[in-house]
């Protein structure tokens, strides 16, 4: 599933690109993506259609684009397998193509989605939606080093678990917690209170792995492009995520690969030690 890295790409990707634009028309395909929910085509015509794009942003792993209408804006999710796309409207549509933007300037944005497990909403507060209101600090813009200590003092649930946990931190996903753990030093598994005195160092090693992301436009493992069709560049940069068996390119121990709520987690023995 993209990350904070990936949808702040797709983000930065189509901003230039869409300020200021008209939107003239919306499409949807009438097919259920979350949890197999239709998408609201009412909504999404009623907010959207002759409405001017005044901002392109993220808030964990959503974007969020912003009309001339008040508060009102449009939320994306991107899910396991979701791509937006800006493109020619005389470029073919890809298959799974779930809902268009047409813009009067005879472009698409284009919302594909093959596993359907990605969303879209539009409402007339769009901050106020659950899925935006419900959020803890977003992981690289907002999070700050004493907000984090008194997060991490009052949970008992394993240090891995406690940072997936959207409503503590909005944006992490598995892949950068394996990499900020290891860079921290900290055990997945260590209960998050034992680690509050450790919150400085954390941060940092959170905030690190995610600009070393951001520069390198995401982690493409299979499915993720920025809105220009471009995979992310950062696996190479990766220091445990999917090397199981491989040297720590700190300690050469090899790297372990540990199952946690069905979620693969991949760090080194020697150097985060429980």
């Amino acid at each position: 599933m993209p990350e904070l890295p990936e949808v702040e790409t797709v983000a930065r990707t189509l901003r230039p690109r869409l300020l200021g634009a008209s939107i003239a028309a919306v499409w949807t395909s009438g097919k259920g993506l979350r949890l197999a929910r239709p998408v609201d085509r009412a909504a999404l015509a009623r907010l959207s259609v002759s409405a001017r794009i005044t901002a392109v942003r993220r808030k964990g792993k959503y974007i969020l684009i912003d009309l001339d209408r008040g508060r009102a804006g449009v939320l994306i999710h991107l899910g396991m397998t979701g791509r937006l796309r800006l493109q020619a409207a005389s470029e073919p549509r890809a298959r799974h193509t779930h809902v268009v933007w047409s813009l009067a300037s005879g472009d698409e944005l284009r919302f594909v989605d093959p596993r359907r497990f990605g969303w879209v909403a539009a409402s007339q507060n769009v901050d106020a939606l659950p899925e935006v209101a419900q959020l803890g600090p977003d992981a690289l813009a907002e999070l700050k080093v004493f907000r984090l200590r008194d997060l991490l003092a009052a949970s008992h649930a394993p240090l891995k678990s406690f940072l997936l946990d959207q409503k503590r931190i909005a944006g992490l996903g598995n892949i950068y917690v394996c990499e900020a753990l290891f860079r921290s030093r900290l055990h997945p598994r260590t209960p998050a209170r034992r680690a509050a005195g450790r919150a400085a160092a954390l941060l940092r090693a959170i905030r690190a792995v995610l600009r070393v992301a951001l520069a390198n436009r995401g982690t493409t493992m299979r499915d993720f492009v920025d809105s220009e069709g471009r995979r992310g560049e950062n696996a190479a940069a990766l220091l445990v995520y999917g090397r199981t068996g491989e040297s720590c390119r700190v300690c050469g121990a090899p790297v372990r690969r540990s199952l946690d709520s069905g979620r693969s987690t991949f760090y080194c023995p020697h150097c985060q030690r429980r």
